[in-house]
């Protein structure tokens, strides 16, 4: 009942972050229909350089909220999250301020005005991220579901009398965006002003931000990873080959929503409490076992559904091409969600260094590696350089050894095998793709070798019928646990 629970948890706080994912596909047909690949390929941008300065504002205050949380007792909740907000309203407006600035300054650019209208929807974004947290920790999830459905609501309907009605076009969806974003902000202030209006303390703010600070430059680092894709096919592609790459990467984000924030949505809560303690620990390194064995496998098995389905939906078949570089992105949100995964026990015992410099890392060597590999391969190289230095960036702290933690670590080369075999399908498959194969040949291979992948956990020893009757055992032991203050 409890790993029941776990996913039921999983499903339900999974909807916020699906649900725009799965919206994105269900309007594809509205984008291509109205928006060409360039002017698709100038909205990614925007999306991105904006997710990037929204990644500022929060200043790593997010995660800091959950670490605090603990410390403060269920009536003083609203304080944290009140301080939490205000903390990230103030750097928001900054950054938004700054960002005017520079853009009108140096940008002649017809979208220049679109962007500051995007950042302005994401400063307003912030209120409805602070209830869904809340939601989170005061563990009502019919409240948090509530929230999420009447945002997607009014973000769907929006976009098509924008898009088709008025014919806004791009100007259309940042202004979906801006609607929603604020009338859900707007519709559940009074129901949420109890949870999240407390009393202002500057002492509070400073341990948020001096906890949360040190992440920021990890943070800016991986998105650094996640948009110079973008940033340097903009600056030396064309913003046709742009948008095909993010026609592409919209499908390998939709698995990734599911690998990385929705689970971490899920699990995080549990995560930070079973780091702390023996029985704990085992079910933490059993759980990394199951996802180094189930996203792959969840990922090949996955992708040929969502090509059969893109084909469906995509009204211009120009955006087709993109799809070439779905696996790679793909298997790029694989090392993605291990390195979350083991951020945890790296924060725990205070290794924030080794995320921060890992990040630091990775980043540099992604700049690098799209410089000299998108002017020769074009969206191919920005797809290469950024598997490259998501799979950095997870050894980095995966490798780091941490003693206390040594005895726990078993099958550690085994799941490794796993992965490399994993790797090596993704490889060949992209290679089937871009040597023009067929879709059943690639649907075809890529089962096969979730079906090997699964085979060789069974033959290994990896997993076992055993080994989830005890995962079991140990979820309900973590539960009857009091939480470590």
């Amino acid at each position: 009942m409890q790993l029941a629970r776990l996913f039921k948890d999983f499903s339900l706080y999974s909807i916020e972050p699906v649900a725009f994912k799965i919206v994105s596909f269900l309007l594809l047909p509205l984008y291509t229909a109205y928006l060409l690949p360039a002017e698709f390929g100038e909205l990614q941008f925007i999306i991105s350089l904006g997710t990037f300065l929204r990644s500022v504002s929060q200043f790593g205050l997010n995660t800091a909220f959950w670490k605090f949380k603990n410390d403060f007792p269920s009536e003083k909740l609203p304080d944290l999250s009140f301080n939490v907000m205000a903390t990230q309203f103030y750097i928001g407006s900054i950054v938004v301020a700054l960002s005017s600035i520079v853009v009108f300054a140096t940008e002649e650019s017809t979208w220049k005005w679109l962007f500051i209208f995007y950042l302005l929807a994401l400063l307003v974004k912030l209120i409805s991220e602070n209830y869904l947290m809340v939601s989170r920790a005061s563990q009502q999830p019919k409240l948090y579901l509530r929230i999420t459905l009447t945002q997607l609501v009014v973000f769907v309907t929006c976009n098509i009398l924008f898009i088709t009605t008025l014919g806004w076009g791009i100007f259309g969806i940042v202004s979906a965006y801006m609607v929603a974003f604020m009338l859900t902000s707007m519709v559940y202030y009074r129901r949420m002003k109890s949870l999240v209006v407390g009393s202002l303390s500057k002492d509070l703010q400073k341990k948020l931000v001096a906890f949360g600070g040190p992440l920021l430059l990890g943070n800016l680092s991986i998105l650094i990873l996640s948009i110079s894709d973008r940033w340097f096919l903009m600056t030396f592609s064309t913003e046709t080959e742009l948008g095909l790459y993010s026609y592409g990467y919209k499908f390998a984000d939709l698995l990734g929503t599911f690998m990385t924030y929705a689970f971490q949505l899920a699990w995080a809560p549990l995560a930070w409490k079973a780091i702390t303690n023996d029985a704990g620990r085992k079910l933490y390194f059993q759980v990394e076992k199951l996802i180094m064995i189930g996203f792959p496998v969840f990922v090949l098995l996955s992708l040929p559904v969502l090509f059969f389905v893109a084909r469906f939906i995509t009204v211009n078949p120009e955006f087709i091409a993109g799809l070439n570089i779905t696996y790679i992105i793909a298997f790029s949100h694989i090392f993605y969600a291990y390195y979350s995964f083991n951020s945890v026990k790296n924060l725990h015992f205070n290794k924030r260094n080794n995320i921060v410099s890992g990040n630091i890392v990775a980043a540099v060597l992604n700049t690098a590696l799209n410089i000299a590999l998108i002017t020769t391969y074009g969206m191919l190289g920005a797809a290469l350089a950024t598997i490259i230095s998501y799979i950095v960036m997870y050894a980095w702290i995966e490798f780091v050894r941490i003693p206390e933690l040594d005895s726990y670590k078993n099958h550690r080369w085994k799941l490794l095998v796993i992965n490399i075999i994993a790797l090596a399908a993704c490889t060949g498959i992209t290679v089937m793709q871009f040597g023009n194969a067929s879709e059943w040949t690639i649907a075809l291979s890529s089962f096969a070798a979730a079906l090997v992948l699964v085979a060789l956990s069974f033959l290994l020893g990896i997993i076992s019928r055993s080994s989830m009757v005890k995962l079991k055992d140990e979820f309900i032991s973590l539960r009857k646990k009091p939480t470590p203050h």
